[in-house]
């Protein structure tokens, strides 16, 4: 048993073609447009958190040395707060030798949420 398949005249695929054509641009205008509002959210939440302090692309992490110096703590003040969760220290080389750094974003919630 053979299907038939309808037959569409030059005229009709010529249209057809045309049709498929605009919602094509029509959806390439709608990603766009989205892309471009996007683009526009992630700028303005940006420069707001670099406002703030939060997003410095030059300062992404401190040393251990540099958070206490900056907030008048001691290390041991930064170990127990490591130690019960309150912020996550990444220990750069081995032994005596190694580094404990923080992030900057991190650093800033910690204080801000001990001094409220």
């Amino acid at each position: 048993m053979k299907i038939k398949t309808p037959q569409i005249s030059s005229a009709e695929f010529t249209i057809l073609r045309e049709m498929l054509n605009e919602i094509r641009r029509e959806v390439r205008e709608l990603k766009d447009g989205v892309h471009t509002r996007i683009d526009t959210a992630v700028k303005s939440v940006k420069e707001a958190f670099q406002g703030f302090g939060i997003l410095d692309p030059e300062e992404e992490m401190w040393t251990e040395k540099q958070v206490c110096e900056r907030y008048h703590v001691d290390r041991k003040t930064m170990y127990r707060h490591r130690k019960a969760g309150r912020i996550t220290g990444y220990k750069y080389g081995e032994g005596k030798n190694c580094k404990i750094y923080y992030r900057k974003a991190d650093v800033i919630e910690l204080f801000s949420t001990l001094n409220a």
